[in-house]
């Protein structure tokens, strides 16, 4: 995916990044998220886990139990913020000795 791509198929732009997609742990906006971003200095795609509170973006650590990233896990699964050749990766990685 190229820049222009990106800011095509996003659904939230900023200076540092466009959000591609994006699935929340509980309050949208008030949670933790997990995100297929791209990033405009980097030139690529990337996955982000994320912690907002009161709208804002933390620059602190997501943290995030055990079963509740699993969750999350299936629910960015479902919703696409994993590419087809990512999750084949995940799958691969699973089952390798």
């Amino acid at each position: 995916m190229n820049e222009e791509e990106a800011r095509n198929n996003a659904i939230k732009e900023t200076n540092y990044c466009y959000t591609l997609n994006i699935v929340w742990s509980g309050e949208e906006r008030n949670s933790i998220c997990l995100e297929r971003i791209y990033t405009k200095g980097h030139q690529q795609e990337e996955i982000r886990l994320a912690w907002w509170n009161n709208g804002r973006l933390m620059k602190r650590p997501a943290d995030i139990d055990a079963v509740d990233w699993v969750c999350l896990f299936r629910e960015a699964l479902n919703a696409g913020v994993f590419n087809e050749a990512e999750q084949l990766g995940m799958i691969k990685a699973l089952l390798d000795d």
